[in-house]
């Protein structure tokens, strides 16, 4: 299988081995040590600790890159390096030397392939890209799926679905020109959505959204990472509020399916190719989600042990979390507010548990979806609404105020409630979207 990627990825490896070679080598305990773009700048063998055991599985790695080492070859290279070193390590030294073969050549072939692909000659010359799935033995259907999708070569799909998208990944990506489009008939794609998907890591708990498709890990494009240095420190560990961090948006060529291609309004240039995508609303609210959770740790922590000291320094701190969601547009015209953004006080936290202490972190996760997607909206009075969202059996209920000169709005509380105790509490209520008809009657009704 290897070997397939091998005939594959056969090109010239001089910008490869640049790539390669540029690297730091990383001793690591565990394969996600180094994570997307992080890999870029460091070369490491899971599990393999020591500066001399990576030296000579590096040394085996660049050969390979050359093209002067087979994967037969390789696995042979592997066998004699783990004997001299008396190394340990989990699979099968056949698996483990085909991975280690594959990932780090197809890598370092996609980045090579990446800086030939952009240089301002070839975006001239070819302004679209195809995604291409090659035949193997077990292909992944989205893959598969997204087979001939062809795009303008500076849309952000790109700089999380460029090849490889997973562990022996065989896709790759063809560079079309303007006339090679009109003389095959074909046309600009409609972008793949992204439909990120949770998914837990098994050894530290942490939940991460991974776009489907693509294996963990993988959700990034190493050939602009290592062009633009998008690197976090080396040995950083991503974590899920990372994903947090506003991304400017900038304009990107709109894709028509259908229209008939026709040239770039301006020539395309490296700079247009490496847009910084925005982040996923998905990947958002599990930083979101993160930042509520450790707020709450917080706060229980200090009540618990009343540090009023603690808790006052906490408060001067102001809107401790600046961002736990963002309401539907319709609720921010209705409250007269500037921003969609809803912030949680140190405050509000701190009644949430003196009051609500039975509340769960599975509860507070709830809160952006609260927020972003309620199913139903109840004006309480000019600048304050009651939310309601039922997931799973369970419903629960927000309320957001925004402040007299509608620039901040805040979270006041969340609770668990029932639809029998939202119609006792309700008298003409105004709603502003949705119906409480529309919700479920309770459990145990």
């Amino acid at each position: 299988m290897a070997d397939d990627v091998a005939s594959i990825l056969r090109m010239p490896p001089g910008k490869a081995l640049k790539f390669f070679r540029q690297k730091q080598n990383v001793p690591t305990a565990h394969w996600d040590d180094l994570w997307h773009e992080a890999h870029s700048r460091g070369f490491m063998v899971a599990g393999a600790a020591s500066d001399a055991l990576l030296g000579d599985f590096r040394k085996a790695v660049d050969t390979a890159i050359k093209g002067d080492l087979t994967v037969k070859d390789f696995r042979k290279e592997f066998d004699t390096i783990v004997a001299k070193h008396g190394w340990s390590h989990n699979g099968s030294p056949g698996w483990r030397s085909n991975l280690i073969y594959t990932v780090n050549t197809s890598m370092a072939h996609s980045a090579g392939r990446y800086a030939r692909q952009t240089t301002p000659e070839a975006l001239e010359m070819f302004p679209y890209w195809e995604y291409v799935h090659n035949t193997c033995a077990h292909p992944r259907p989205e893959h598969v799926a997204w087979n001939g999708i062809i795009l303008p070569a500076n849309d952000p799909w790109f700089a999380t679905h460029y090849p490889p998208n997973g562990w022996l990944c065989h896709c790759t990506v063809r560079v079309l020109s303007v006339s090679m489009m009109r003389r095959r008939g074909l046309t600009v794609s409609e972008r793949p959505l992204l439909n990120a998907r949770p998914w837990r890591n098994p050894r530290t708990g942490e939940v991460i959204y991974v776009p489907e498709g693509i294996d963990p890990g993988f959700a990034y494009n190493p050939g602009l990472a290592w062009q633009k240095g998008l690197t976090p420190p080396i040995g950083s560990r991503f974590k899920a509020a990372d994903a947090g961090a506003p991304a400017p948006e900038q304009p990107i060529r709109p894709a028509a399916p259908t229209s008939p291609v026709a040239p770039a309004a301006e020539p395309l240039t490296p700079s247009a190719v490496t847009p910084q995508i925005p982040v996923p609303e998905e990947h958002r609210d599990a930083a979101r989600q993160s930042a509520i959770l450790k707020l709450r740790a917080e706060v229980r922590t200090i009540v618990q042990t009343d540090n009023k000291a603690a808790l006052e320094a906490l408060r001067t701190r102001g809107p401790v979390i600046p961002d736990v969601g963002q309401m539907p547009q319709d609720v921010q015209h209705a409250l007269g507010a500037e921003a969609r953004t809803v912030r949680l006080s140190a405050d509000s936290m701190e009644k949430q548990i003196r009051k609500h202490d039975d509340l769960t972190e599975d509860d507070y996760r709830q809160i952006p979806s609260l927020l972003a997607k309620p199913d139903v909206v109840v004006r309480q009075s000019a600048r304050r609404v009651m939310l309601l969202r039922q997931a799973g059996p369970l419903l629960y209920r927000g309320a957001v105020k925004t402040t007299g000169n509608g620039a901040e709005n805040y979270l006041l509380s969340l609770h668990r409630t029932t639809k029998q105790k939202v119609l006792r509490t309700l008298r003409d209520p105004e709603i502003l979207s949705g119906t409480l008809d529309a919700l479920p009657d309770d459990p145990e009704n």
